[in-house]
């Protein structure tokens, strides 16, 4: 079944005019059928709900008003009269005007502590007496029966602490009917849920208050109700729409649709019929002519509707569309041809200049290749460049390895007034490129054989300078130590010398050693090692510079587990050293601290100091080889630049590693060495 409606482009348009005809009709049938009672209803419930609230909030402020009138009346100087003999006179008058006032079914009663109506509104009231023991406070409320009573104690105005009695108001509730509504369709009353007693239009509904508000939907109304509040807590208003009249509109306009519905689903497939027909027979056309096309290629056929709408415009388009196909189709041959000849071309020249070995036989090779491309011999190279220039030309960039950026090397005119399209102009831009990465490789070249000869050098000479001296210094210091009387002082001194030197003569040899680093055959010797004795003694080597210099030189063991590690002792020493050398070199006042811990897998040798500090941009260049920071102290302390880079190339090889950290210029550094524990 879906097969037919997919193979058919008519059965598709038939059924869609027919959704698009019906499915909106039927749509709000359904609608109106199952949606439209249950919204109306639910309209009108949240209706009478705002109506409750709304009469709920006006029978409050009466009742509050009425609370505030008896109040009033009750503090009045007036109310001295009940110690008066002529007692149902003034008060009585008051009363009775008050009560005229109201306009409604209430008395005012006034009542002395022996519970006896001393006066009030009604004059059949004053006979009887009042039950007071009801009256808990100075003023208050309750119901009894129908009845609202609201009270408040009457004191003596010469003596606020003398009770006199209290000033009654028996209100009838019946007179709450009026802030009710009477008509024909909706209902409402007020009903007491424990008594059944009813202000307004009794109507039995048999509702279940089990809820301070609810709405029920019964066959014949739909119902709200809604607890009052503060006294009458008791009491439910309750307003009944009958559901005949509120749903009367719908039911009719139900039956009209079904009616009509009948109408207009004939009329839809009519018309359906007809354009679906009248839609597909020319896109059948044009579809049968263009598998012609397709099968015998020729481009030259066009197409002749009739009609003068949609499809008469399809069709110009799709003859239009054959003209430009077929004029593509050979311009983009013509295309294909010359992209392929050009990217030969830049593959030949690319292969030709990759060759050279100079900057010069570069741009030599380069000129000659680009005169084959471009069919001139007046080409040149112009190392500065000119504003002034007509012909067409490539500019050329080189890379700056020491400041990190591109800049301008040189242009090659190309003998074009202009290229013929962007194409052209990005092939002789490739080229351009080319030639600038073989520049960039020949200088990287160049710069990388001139660093290592200078590196052999510097390593060369300096090994021949100073093992010569350094010999000659161990030789006088043993000399001094075994032939000359010292004292003690001057025996630890010696001691010192000829320590430091034996270490001076180690660092030479390990700066020989970088070379192996880098090529990868220095191998560290592992050995049972004690850690502590190690950091101990670099710290003991290392106290006569600090103390020279008047630092705080301090040594902490901080949660060290004193044992044997396996380790190359000989590099874990070094390692320790030249941090602590490079902190005290760069403090000129404070403190250094070494600070050797661990925990299970690692052991941490921490040196931190008070010196000049790092700052973020030099901290990334620290490590290469030969690299000092220029500072203030570099000119009072000369290096090799290779301490540090040394450093953390031993801790690798030991399988550990060493970082810095710094705040900045001014606040110090701290490094870190770390070994995994083995």
């Amino acid at each position: 079944m879906f097969d037919y409606f997919q193979k058919s482009l008519r059965n598709k348009l038939l059924v869609t005019f027919i959704a698009i005809g019906f499915l909106p009709f039927l749509t709000l049938l359904i609608y109106t059928l199952f949606l439209s009672e249950t919204k109306i209803v639910s309209k009108i419930v949240i209706e009478q709900f705002d109506r409750t609230q709304a009469v709920m909030k006006l029978l409050n402020n009466h009742l509050a008003s009425l609370t505030k009138e008896v109040n009033f009346l009750s503090s009045l100087d007036l109310m001295d009269d009940f110690l008066a003999e002529d007692i149902d006179k003034r008060i009585s008058r008051l009363l009775i005007q008050k009560s005229n006032d109201f306009n409604l079914k209430v008395t005012l009663m006034a009542v002395n502590m022996e519970a006896n109506i001393i006066a009030s509104s009604s004059i059949s009231a004053t006979v009887n007496k009042f039950d007071i023991t009801k009256f808990t406070n100075t003023q208050g409320e309750y119901i009894e029966g129908k009845k609202l009573y609201i009270y408040s104690s009457v004191y003596a105005s010469f003596d606020e602490s003398k009770r006199l009695g209290f000033l009654v108001l028996e209100y009838e509730l019946d007179n709450l009917d009026i802030y009710l509504t009477h008509k024909d369709s909706m209902h409402s009353y007020i009903i007491n849920s424990k008594n059944s007693f009813t202000i307004g239009e009794n109507l039995p509904l048999n509702l279940n208050f089990y809820q301070d508000e609810n709405s029920v939907i019964n066959d014949d109304h739909v119902i709200v109700y809604k607890k009052l509040s503060s006294i009458m807590s008791d009491w439910y208003i309750v307003y009944a729409v009958d559901k005949s009249v509120a749903l009367a509109f719908l039911y009719d306009f139900i039956r009209f649709m079904l009616y009509i519905s009948v109408v207009i689903f004939v009329l839809i497939i009519y018309v359906s019929f007809k354009y679906s027909k009248g839609i597909v027979k020319p896109i059948e056309e044009l579809t049968a002519i263009t598998n012609e096309i397709t099968s015998t290629h020729n481009y030259s056929v066009e197409l002749h509707v009739d009609s003068k709408d949609e499809i008469a415009i399809l069709t110009h388009s799709f003859n239009e569309m054959l003209k430009t196909t077929s004029f593509a189709l050979a311009k983009l041959e013509e295309e294909n041809k010359l992209r392929l000849k050009r990217f030969i071309q830049l593959i030949e020249v690319f292969n030709t200049i990759i060759q050279t070995k100079n900057e010069d036989e570069c741009m030599d090779v380069s000129i000659e290749q680009i005169k084959i491309l471009t069919n001139k011999s007046d080409l040149q190279f112009n190392k500065e460049k000119s504003w002034h220039v007509r012909m067409e030309c490539i500019d050329l960039f080189v890379s700056d390895f020491e400041k990190n950026e591109k800049v301008y090397f040189g242009s090659i005119e190309l003998g074009l007034d202009s290229f013929e399209d962007k194409n052209e102009k990005d092939f002789y831009n490739s080229i351009a490129s080319m030639i600038t990465l073989q520049l960039d490789r020949i200088r990287l070249i160049e710069r990388t054989m001139s660093a290592s000869h200078a590196k052999s050098a510097f390593i060369s000479n300096m090994s021949h300078e100073l093992r010569t001296p350094l010999n000659a210094i161990i030789g006088f210091t043993q000399y001094m130590i075994a032939y000359e009387e010292l004292n003690e002082d001057q025996l630890d001194t010696m001691g010192n010398i000829e320590s430091s030197a034996h270490y001076l003569l180690g660092m030479i040899n390990e700066i020989l050693d970088i070379a192996k680093i880098e090529a990868g055959k220095m191998e560290a010797h592992i050995e049972d090692v004690n850690i502590l004795e190690l950091v101990q003694s670099s710290h003991s080597m290392l106290q006569p510079l600090a103390k020279d210099k008047k630092l705080d030189f301090d040594l902490i063991i901080e949660n060290f587990e004193n044992k044997y590690y396996k380790t190359d002792p000989k590099m874990f020493k070094q390692i320790v050293i030249n941090l602590l050398s490079n902190a005290i070199k760069f403090t000129q006042e404070g403190h250094v601290e070494l600070k050797l811990y661990n925990n299970a897998n690692t052991i941490f040798v921490s040196v931190k100091d008070s010196g000049i500090g790092i700052s973020k941009e030099d901290m990334k260049q620290l490590f290469n080889d030969f690299t000092q920071v220029e500072n203030v102290m570099q000119k009072q302390h000369k290096g090799t630049g290779l301490g540090l880079s040394l450093s953390k190339k031993m801790a690798h090889i030991l399988g550990g590693d060493v970082t810095l950290s710094s705040e900045g210029i001014g606040h110090g550094t701290a490094s870190l060495f770390s070994i995994k524990i083995v």
